[in-house]
């Protein structure tokens, strides 16, 4: 899986929610226990919501990830996400990230 880095404008305008967090939690799952490719649950901590929808008074403090195509995230270290949310009202953060282009690697620290 291959993952396209839009402008930062485009992948802010186009998520569901974004969010400064602090990653305390990185857990495997078996994908039988959820529908699609989110195989890694991480607990976080948001420190800065930038962006939610209107009928929720705040996000989740679990987000679902993928391992496919690089992207994944470290306990302890703080990032800028972003996603989509599914009906069950859980986060999704595929290829979740605004950044520059400049930013080198698939996933970038936040500062």
């Amino acid at each position: 899986m291959r993952f396209i880095i839009r402008p930062p404008r485009e992948t802010f305008c186009d998520a569901d929610w974004v969010s400064h967090v602090k990653v305390d939690l990185r857990e495997e799952i078996d994908l039988s226990e959820r529908a699609g490719v989110c195989d890694i649950r991480y607990g976080v901590i948001h420190l800065e919501v930038f962006k939610k929808p209107a009928n929720m008074d705040s996000l989740p403090s679990e987000v679902f990830g993928s391992s496919m195509g690089g992207f994944s995230l470290e306990e302890g270290k703080e990032y800028l996400l972003c996603g989509g949310i599914t009906e069950e009202g859980t986060l999704s953060c595929i290829g979740g990230q605004v950044k520059t282009e400049s930013v080198e690697g698939m996933v970038a620290e936040w500062g």
